[in-house]
């Protein structure tokens, strides 16, 4: 956005929100309008008069925006999740709307989540919590982290917040990502830095292999058996970006005759995940519903970068989190 004088935007919002936040809201619109959409539901049709809002906030990795149809006069949409690949159809591509979402705002969390994970795939904890079903006390391999590498596909913000971590376990650290030149000025937690172009390097080079990737056109089913073929034998797979990055039946190929060791997953292409899907049956896979970001401190977070935009908006100054729609993130 350019500067320009201060305005009261009207809001239109499609997510459910605690009432002491709609207040907050509501001192900085002119009118502020809230539709619930719930995760799952048949899409609601609005029942007012979408012509009259500039801004919408809603859930971007489940509405295709295909309401801004009755709203042209909208400047602004604000995404409730990180990932925007449902709204982001041709006709948003080419508009002057712009798109934020909420990233930052779940790094801690996913990162944490993250160190869990290499942490119980490393010290055997799926075997070691079948077994204490089963009343069976056996010896369990396990893998130290330390002096181990951990390879970072995707190296963003969750990226960065990942690799404080591992590196504080005393990790090797490789980040990757489309600029690999791109350095943090105040602390670099990876050793090396390289661009999505050598990924197969980094595959071939990591004891744990962290994917992170936004979804977009470039990164749809990157993770195929080529790239499995590439890691080290032994090595595990961790995936906190999206589901639909990954081939599944070649993953499920790769865990099952032991070239990948294990996996931990928290985002699938179809969620919730299927009941009958192998992930659920896999003894070398860990199977979370989607809940890296979650913390208890979350809304809080997200809250407080959408005020802080809503706040930029009505000075005329530029926002926050925008997303480069034709990159995807």
């Amino acid at each position: 956005m350019s500067d320009s004088k201060k305005t009261a935007p009207s809001l239109y919002i499609r997510v459910d929100i605690p009432e002491k936040y709609i207040n907050q809201f509501k001192e900085i619109c002119s009118e502020v309008v809230v539709e619930p959409w719930e995760f799952g539901e048949p899409e609601p049709q609005p029942t007012v008069d979408l012509s009259k809002f500039d801004v919408i906030y809603t859930l971007g990795l489940h509405d295709n925006l295909n309401i801004i149809e009755k709203a042209p006069n909208i400047k602004w949409v604000h995404s409730d999740t990180a990932g925007v690949e449902a709204m982001l159809n041709e006709d948003i591509q080419n508009s002057d709307v712009i798109i934020t979402n909420v990233k930052g705002c779940t790094s801690v969390p996913i990162a944490e989540h993250t160190i869990a994970m290499l942490s119980s795939l490393a010290r055997g904890v799926p075997t070691m919590i079948r077994n204490q079903i089963n009343k069976t006390w056996v010896e369990i391999p396990v893998k130290d982290l330390e002096n181990a590498t951990v390879g970072i596909i995707g190296y963003g913000d969750i990226g960065y917040e990942i690799a404080k971590r591992c590196k504080a376990l005393g990790m090797t650290v490789i980040g990757c990502r489309r600029n690999p030149s791109k350095r943090n000025t105040e602390y670099e937690p990876a050793d090396l830095i390289m661009g999505m172009d050598q990924v197969d390097e980094v595959l071939s080079s990591s004891d744990f292999v962290v994917l992170a990737l936004p979804f977009t056109k470039d990164t749809s089913y990157f993770f195929n058996k080529e790239r499995l073929n590439k890691m080290k034998k032994g090595s595990y797979v961790i995936n906190v970006g999206r589901g639909n990055t990954i081939v599944d039946e070649d993953l499920i190929h790769s865990l099952s005759n032991g070239h990948i060791a294990g996996a931990a997953l928290d985002v699938f292409e179809v969620e919730p995940l299927p009941k009958d899907h192998p992930f659920w049956q896999l003894e070398n896979v860990m199977v979370s519903p989607h809940n890296a970001y979650n913390s208890s401190k979350h809304l809080d977070r997200v809250m407080e970068l959408f005020l802080k935009n809503l706040k930029l908006y009505s000075d005329g100054k530029p926002l926050m989190n925008v997303v480069e729609k034709k990159l995807g993130y």
